[in-house]
């Protein structure tokens, strides 16, 4: 199980989604996207597993925007997400992830009309089998995606869940623990000026953590078994 990170922070980016995994017993390698050499040089390692040697592919958030990157790292990226999708790897996108996935679909990432923060539900379609809610959110970005990709739930600002074979696209971040939403605030608080309180976020997500935990392991039950292991 490939689990590719964004941010370096002090707390692990794959939160509980990492957390579930190893209880699972599953073989976990995470390929952290920027890191530094043993001099301090910042560096971005674009040298991704071949796709022979995974089974699926987990890819978390970031607090870059897609069309604001001009550097190679993302198209490489992108272009690695393709090939993951076209040899039928099951791949999870999660928000700057699922981005990266419409990205390489043939679709786009634009600014969404504002922000979607806090504790959230969503509407959900017949045929999508994940809760709808509370999920945690936060970005100010949506996609646009292709007529032939399936969107099973959105919310008025933005699609939160889509498929396109074995390729899932999450708006949302399952992954959150209160550990690295703090780590989140830290680095990227600023964000919030204007909308809504840090110590409002802190509460709401205290008051519904163990029910988010709760849909996190749902989900992962049906990308698991569902995509990763169809009957």
């Amino acid at each position: 199980m490939l689990l590719i990170t964004h941010e370096q922070t002090s707390s692990t980016d794959t939160g509980i989604v990492g957390q579930v995994l190893q209880e699972e017993g599953y073989a976990v390698q995470t390929h952290q996207m920027f890191g530094a050499d043993p001099d301090g040089t910042p560096r971005v390692d674009v040298d991704f597993p071949s796709p022979e040697d995974i089974d699926a592919v987990i890819a978390f958030g970031s607090f870059s925007h897609v069309y604001d990157v001009a550097e190679d790292w993302i198209d490489a990226e992108i272009a690695y997400i393709a090939a993951i999708h076209r040899q039928g790897i099951p791949y999870l996108g999660i928000c700057f992830g699922a981005q990266l996935l419409a990205e390489s679909l043939g679709g786009r990432t634009v600014r969404s009309e504002r922000m979607e923060v806090g504790l959230v539900t969503f509407e959900t379609g017949y045929t999508c089998p994940v809760p709808p809610g509370p999920w945690f959110s936060w970005h100010s970005d949506k996609v646009e995606l292709p007529e032939d990709v399936e969107v099973l739930a959105s919310t008025p600002i933005a699609p939160q869940v889509f498929r396109s074979g074995r390729s899932i696209g999450l708006q949302f971040h399952p992954e959150v623990t209160a550990e690295l939403l703090e780590e989140w605030l830290r680095i990227g608080g600023h964000e919030l000026d204007g909308e809504q309180g840090k110590e409002a976020l802190r509460q709401a997500w205290a008051d519904q953590e163990h029910h988010a935990h709760e849909n996190t392991r749902e989900l992962l039950d049906w990308f698991l078994a569902g995509v990763l292991q169809p009957a």
